[in-house]
């Protein structure tokens, strides 16, 4: 036999390993108070069984992170195809797209700094933006930290990729169990200002979708893979082109030209929208109005169930003994960036939403430490049934944020150029970058945003 079984036994582990997570969630009730994502947990009971305590699963870690790497992108562009709402200019979903953006760069900021600081006290050969891996571990989730980290590997970072992931989880494992501290505390303001949430009804998932395939002598779950795979392909061909083209131009250019592959999910996001944009205007055309090929439906279940595995593999893909020597600043900087994102999620949540600030709350905390999953796993305690817009506004304004947010992708460049050409002045031209960056945000969104939001409370309190 001489097939390659690898990366099919993967997927099938990470499959007995969700499943075995989400009967354990339905056999033991205290698994449920923690709100912990089944793929979470299912991660959780990958780095036990794996190579790391009882090796009873062959995981290859580069073959996980390579997995990861391309679901990250995959995921994005399944919900990037979906089709556009007519609610997505509506101001919360853009407040809550702005806040994520300012997210980034306060993680970031906050991080890089600390690490720095580690850098010049306790942990001298430590890579010196170390930090910033709060903000893409935290604010960006495990497929974009291991993207970047992979990235920053080639650049000088030694197991980057790995710490990436680590990053991630310790995210994961704040918004499991501080979110569900903080949860419980927002319940219990609700009750204090006499709001009862709602339980829960059951609801039967029905896909009535299959009207619009009837006659399509292709199947609509292959068309859905079939758009996808276009535009990664599309995605593909377009870095390849544009970092050969950058990297004509010197040192600086090159480091950007490296830290693009690690935003391949930005573009795969980009060219999707595109995509989905000389989709919709085919389908004005008479003879193609009937058929409806790009399927909500499907992609949402696609980009859903890879989600999944991008959040199990992620965890399952950890290794402790490469990230040991990263222990301690890593415990370090997420213990006080976690502390941190509690602060700035509840001081800017009261300050840009006039109504449901509890929900954003608790929603934008589970978002900036896990990834949209965890924030709306949270959401569902305070809001059953999604009636107060909340989880609406997570999807929308990730989408407001990756255009707001790309200047990120060049700011970064900054520190890991220092690094690599041993100039510590880009570090703190980086870190004035970064600042600047959120002084226009507060300017030109924030502050007008905080007094609107003032004004109308007083208009309502005066009623």
């Amino acid at each position: 036999m001489n097939q390659n079984w690898n990366l099919i036994l993967d997927l099938v582990f990470l499959s007995l390993l969700i499943g075995l997570a989400t009967l354990l969630k339905r056999l033991i009730k205290p698994l449920n108070k923690f709100l912990i994502p089944n793929a979470v947990l299912a991660g959780l009971f990958g780095l036990v069984v794996g190579p790391n305590l009882l090796n009873a699963i062959p995981f290859d870690y580069g073959r996980l992170q390579d997995l990861i790497y391309h679901l990250m992108a995959l995921g994005f562009i399944a919900i990037a195809l979906k089709k556009k709402r007519k609610k997505s200019g509506s101001s919360t979903s853009f407040n809550t797209g702005m806040f994520v953006a300012m997210s980034y760069a306060l993680q970031g900021l906050f991080g890089l700094v600390l690490g720095l600081v580690l850098v010049g006290t306790i942990f001298k050969n430590l890579f010196p933006p170390f930090g910033f891996m709060l903000a893409l571990g935290f604010a960006q989730g495990p497929g974009q930290a291991l993207s970047m980290g992979s990235s920053w590997e080639s650049l000088g970072f030694t197991n980057g990729a790995q710490v990436g992931l680590s990053f991630s989880t310790m995210g994961f494992l704040w918004a499991a169990f501080v979110g569900v501290i903080l949860l419980n505390v927002m319940v219990y303001r609700k009750k204090q200002i006499g709001i009862q949430i709602k339980k829960p009804k059951v609801v039967r998932m029905i896909d009535v979708s299959f009207k619009d395939h009837e006659s399509s002598d292709i199947d609509s779950f292959t068309i859905q893979i079939l758009s996808i795979g276009i535009v990664y392909l599309m995605t593909y061909f377009f870095l390849k082109w544009f970092a050969g083209f950058l990297g004509q131009f010197g040192s600086f250019a090159q480091t950007v030209a490296q830290m693009l592959w690690g935003f391949h999910f930005v573009f795969g996001a980009i060219f999707a929208f595109i995509f989905r944009g000389f989709y919709d205007k085919i389908r004005k055309d008479r003879e193609y109005t009937e058929m409806e090929y790009l399927n909500d439906f499907h992609l949402q279940r696609i980009a859903g169930g890879i989600f999944d595995f991008m959040v199990a593999a992620s965890i399952a893909a950890i290794s402790i003994e490469l990230i040991k020597q990263y222990l301690m600043p890593l415990i370090i900087v997420s213990t006080l960036g976690g502390l941190f994102i509690i602060f700035y999620v509840i001081y800017i949540s009261k300050r840009i939403y006039s109504k449901h600030v509890l929900e954003h709350i608790v929603a934008m905390f589970g978002m900036h430490t896990g990834t949209i999953s965890t924030g709306i796993a949270l959401l569902r305690e305070l809001d059953p049934q999604f009636e107060s817009g909340t989880a609406e506004d997570l999807v929308l304004g990730s989408g407001v944020a990756i255009f707001v947010g790309a200047p990120m992708m060049i700011i970064i460049s900054f520190p890991i150029e220092g690094y690599k050409t041993g100039n510590p002045n880009l570090y703190y031209l980086g870190i004035g970058l970064l600042l600047a960056y959120i002084i226009i945000l507060y300017l030109a969104w924030f502050l007008p945003t905080k007094k609107k939001i003032a004004r109308e409370r007083d208009a309502n309190h005066e009623e």
